[in-house]
């Protein structure tokens, strides 16, 4: 609120009544406590009836004085509302951070908007170790996809930041002037029956349902009460030496398991063949 702009509202708690008018020097007095950040009491010369004045004097300059706190607390923009997305000037490149990755993807789209970039995010059913990771991203033409670099957690960060801190997780890099059109594929957690889309090389790597389970090259009947030990169903059966097996059906017990992918939570799909693999 600026000073003429108090002024003119002290003067106009005037009274209208020649008897009783405030002298100049009160009006500036009280103008300057209002304005000050530890108003002193206010001490008017009243030519006639001094009290009441007064109070009205004093109790105007408390509201103006809350109603500027007031707009000061209330009015500041993005109070409830975290960034998603971070936005850091390399040179001529621009690096982008994900900041809240459970935020709803129409915040990130309308955060590269507001940057003037048409990239396009939506979230995709990921295993759990790509949960809050980017899934994959694509351009509408190679000249679109080429700008695009994707940044491993730790790569490019400022000072003292590493992979272990959550600003500088994995992100994007692209130029400052990159006026191209692109879509980020970004991992969420799966609901119960819903298909992974995208998951890692394998179901026993590291945060996968099977992790740390040796289980190539073993046969079907001894893997699967370990695979059944861990809550996890076996949905699928695949082999690339005998295409005629149904998918539907069980592996013969002394076949031998090749590899296995995460199928959905709780699910996966078993890759196995007649021999071992070689």
């Amino acid at each position: 609120m600026k000073t003429h702009d108090i002024d003119a509202a002290v003067r106009g708690l005037a009274l209208t009544r020649t008897e009783d008018r405030i002298t100049d020097a009160a009006w500036t007095q009280v103008a300057e406590n209002v304005t000050s950040e530890h108003a002193p009491a206010v001490s008017l010369e009243p030519r006639r009836r001094p009290a009441r004045p007064r109070l009205l004097l004093a109790a105007a300059a408390s509201l103006l004085i809350v109603g500027v706190v007031a707009a000061t607390l209330v009015n500041r923009p993005g109070q409830n509302q975290p960034q998603a997305l971070s936005f850091t000037e390399q040179g001529d490149k621009l690096i982008v951070r994900i900041v809240d990755p459970t935020a709803d993807p129409k915040r990130y789209n309308a955060e590269f908007e507001k940057m003037g970039l048409d990239i396009t995010v939506k979230t995709i059913a990921v295993s759990p170790p790509m949960v809050g990771m980017i899934a994959g991203i694509t351009g509408r033409t190679e000249s679109d996809f080429k700008p695009l670099h994707r940044l491993a957690p730790g790569e490019k960060c400022n000072g003292t930041l590493n992979a272990a801190d959550p600003g500088c997780q994995e992100g994007l890099e692209l130029p400052k002037n990159y006026d191209g059109e692109a879509l980020i594929e970004f991992g969420r957690e799966a609901k119960p029956g819903e298909m992974y889309l995208h998951t890692s090389g394998s179901a026993t790597a590291k945060g996968e349902m099977l992790a740390g389970l040796v289980i190539h090259n073993k046969p079907v009947a001894q893997v699967l009460p370990q695979i059944a030990a861990r809550g996890v169903k076996v949905v699928s059966y695949l082999s690339g030496n005998a295409p005629d097996l149904d998918s539907s059906q069980t592996a013969p017990g002394n076949w031998y398991v090749h590899g296995a992918m995460s199928h959905a939570p709780g699910e996966v799909i078993l890759f196995v063949g007649a021999k071992p693999e070689k």
